[in-house]
């Protein structure tokens, strides 16, 4: 359990085994790549040019990954549930190979894929813009002439809408009305001009059709009085068709209906076409990670550097897979393999290895910041606190027996991989410690136990607490959460006291950690008189003088601080002010384990809110009636119950251990190693042994 010890390993082969040296450090994944960059080309090496593949990969992937999600979209393929945590199917490397050779027709599934997606849209679209001419059109259904129709000899025929509603009679009367003021603006336009008796046009009307906010109407009118009719119009808001037809309306009718039913029918048969395609999912899904490894393998090109006939590999190997790549690599290839212990200024990546209980907790501490050459691994001493706060904050054994479940389920039946499982085991974890402090505190679901037996039964049933009730005795679980901070607290001091002896700072642990742990101590013997009654019943006898005992040990570590807090500084003044500064980081502690309360608090309301719940549901009803409204009730608030506070303890856990533990002892700032490997999402090589 610890951070695994790396060494450099530089690789020098000739250019036309790369391919093959390349896949085979692929499917090992034990090798993280150094990556070159342009101050390291020379006038004899240069850097690999993969930019143009990469691209040209990226839009392939893209292509391949729209395909699969159009079959899953249109195929209504039903995935298992969870699916997402599901691992990877395995590969025998000659099965791998084989199916590498029907790339090119797996590729040709996807243009046609594509083609028909492509259709499907041109159909949509024209079937939309059908539907709008369509739209357009139907108010003119009833029109037997066509709307290009232009008139006789002597007549000329209008056709075009305005924007109110008329009959024949009320539409005479407003043209009427605008056709008299028109010819009065005239007259007073042309004052001197010989004035004429006013005569209205005469016109024929036929209403095609006539809505609220809309006429359509069809004229006929002396070509003679045509230019007047329209200016008369126009005053009007007349509006001429945007799109007249050269037959009948109903003709153009016909036609657009069909063409919208023709586009349904072709969107149908490309919907078909797709859904038959569900059964090639599992080539393209070996065609995406294919595509993903080869992403993988041209942006590790990138990083090497070439010479005319020979390329440069550097990178770093754990040790304890070191020996397995080199004869691997010697084995297979005539090439140059040097491995070597790390330089003091190189950064060297960090990889952790660690037994099941404590992996689950490398995410978190990754997420926090890897750590650097100086750290040790925090995840042992972090794990065990995590897992514990966790449920102590959770705290319902219900909730926790619900925690434990999931994930085993998920642990059993989907075998989920990497992070997914880590993920999965820490949760199961968190519940297994849920289940216990639940059983601790007498908390199931709340009480439960106690409401369905008082409700239901004679009410001689309850769930009672191995050690307390929080809710009847609060004061005993904020006691509680600050002794456990304060041992978490020490932890961290004799995790940075591990460090600073482990990195040759011996003086440095004995005086800046050994005489804290001396105060401390001191401090603990005078409070456990106190605390031990309240905790564990339990008195210690007034012949054993400990807290006196413990005064003088903490005046000691007190005395320690003070004298050494300021060993670097120069003079006696500088010393002094050191010491007396060294005394005052008692003030971070003390504030330090007042977070700790959140301990208290969480554990509380978890079980509170759950009784609340509990007692609702038994509120109204009788008998099978009480028992029908209190199922559902239990299930919804309890199921907001467990998310939000097991959000809470989640967040709250990680702020524990990254403020408060952490920052005792862990520095950070390092990085993670990262081997080049395939990153597929479906399929993995069993590389054969």
């Amino acid at each position: 359990m610890a951070i695994l010890p790396m060494k450099h390993i530089e690789i020098i082969a000739s250019q036309k085994d790369a391919k093959n040296i390349v896949d085979l450090l692929q499917r090992f994944g034990t090798v993280d790549v150094t990556e070159r960059d342009q101050e390291d080309v020379t006038e004899e090496l240069s850097l690999f040019p993969s930019k143009n593949s990469l691209t040209q990969l990226e839009k392939t992937s893209a292509s391949v990954d729209h395909a699969i999600a159009l079959v899953e979209d249109y195929s209504q393929v039903k995935k298992p549930f969870l699916s997402g945590f599901a691992g990877r199917q395995e590969l025998t490397l000659e099965d791998f190979e084989a199916r590498s050779e029907s790339i090119d027709e797996t590729m040709k599934i996807v243009y046609d894929i594509e083609g028909l997606d492509r259709k499907i849209s041109s159909e949509r679209a024209a079937g939309i813009h059908a539907k709008r001419q369509l739209d357009a059109i139907l108010p003119w259904e009833k029109l037997d002439i066509p709307m290009q129709f232009e008139g006789t000899e002597k007549s000329c025929c209008i056709v075009g809408q305005f924007p109110e509603h008329y009959n024949e009679s009320s539409f005479y009367a407003a043209f009427c009305q605008n056709y008299t003021a028109m010819k009065e603006a005239e007259a007073v336009l042309h004052a001197d001009a010989k004035q004429e008796e006013l005569t209205i046009p005469e016109f024929y009307i036929e209403i095609v059709s006539s809505v609220a906010d809309q006429t359509c109407a069809t004229f006929l009118v002396h070509k003679k009085d045509y230019q007047d009719v329209m200016a008369t119009f126009r005053r009007m808001s007349f509006v001429s068709p945007a799109d007249p037809t050269k037959h009948a309306p109903q003709v153009r009718i016909d036609r657009l209906t069909k063409r919208m039913k023709d586009a349904e029918m072709n969107v149908e048969d490309a919907r078909l076409q797709l859904h038959a395609y569900a059964d090639k999912l599992d080539d393209l899904y070996f065609l995406s990670d294919y595509l993903s490894m080869r992403h993988e393998k041209y942006d590790m090109l990138g990083k090497l550097l070439f010479s005319n006939k020979t390329f440069i590999l550097d990178g770093f190997v754990a040790e304890e897979d070191s020996q397995q790549v080199v004869d691997a690599l010697n084995e297979k290839f005539d090439l140059y393999v040097d491995l070597r212990d790390p330089l003091e200024e190189e950064e060297v990546p960090v990889k952790f290895k660690n037994n099941a209980f404590v992996a689950p907790m490398e995410d978190i501490v990754e997420s926090y910041s890897a750590p650097t050459r100086g750290d040790i691994d925090p995840n042992p001493v972090a794990s065990f606190f995590y897992y514990f706060f966790f449920g102590m904050m959770l705290s319902d054994a219900g909730y926790g027996i619900l925690l434990m479940i999931g994930t085993l389920f998920v642990l059993l039946k989907r075998k989920p991989e990497g992070n997914n499982k880590k993920n999965m085991m820490k949760f199961f974890y968190c519940g297994l410690a849920t289940t216990f402090w639940g059983f601790m505190y007498g908390s199931f679901f709340g009480d439960l136990i106690g409401v369905i037996s008082t409700a239901f039964f004679d009410g001689s049933r309850w769930l009672p607490p191995i050690w307390f009730d929080p809710s009847k005795d609060p004061m005993k679980l904020l006691i509680l959460s600050f002794v456990l901070g304060f041992v978490h607290i020490l932890v961290g001091l004799g995790a940075n006291f591990y460090k600073m002896w482990k990195n040759g700072d011996k003086v440095g642990a004995l005086c800046d950690v050994g005489f804290w742990y001396v105060a401390f101590g001191g401090v603990a013997m005078i409070v456990l008189p106190m605390l031990l009654p309240m905790l564990a019943g339990v008195s210690i006898p007034d012949s054993c003088p400990i807290a006196e005992i413990g005064k003088w040990v903490a005046i000691a570590g007190v005395a320690g601080l003070l004298l050494t807090g300021g060993r670097n500084a120069k003079g006696i003044v500088g010393k002094a002010i050191g010491g007396v500064g060294s005394i005052y980081g008692v003030t971070g502690y003390f504030s330090d384990l007042l977070s700790y309360s959140r301990l208290m608090a969480l554990g509380l309301v978890t079980g509170i809110i759950g009784s609340v719940a509990n007692m609702i549901g038994t509120l109204f009803g009788t008998g099978v009636v009480k028992l029908i409204i209190f199922i559902p009730i239990f299930l919804f608030f309890h199921a907001i119950n467990l998310g939000i506070s097991a959000l809470g303890a989640y967040v709250h856990v990680n702020r524990l251990q990254y403020v408060e533990f952490f920052a005792k002892f862990y520095e950070g700032g390092g990085t993670m190693f990262h081997p080049f490997t395939g990153n597929t999402k479906h399929f993995k090589i069993k590389e054969d042994n």
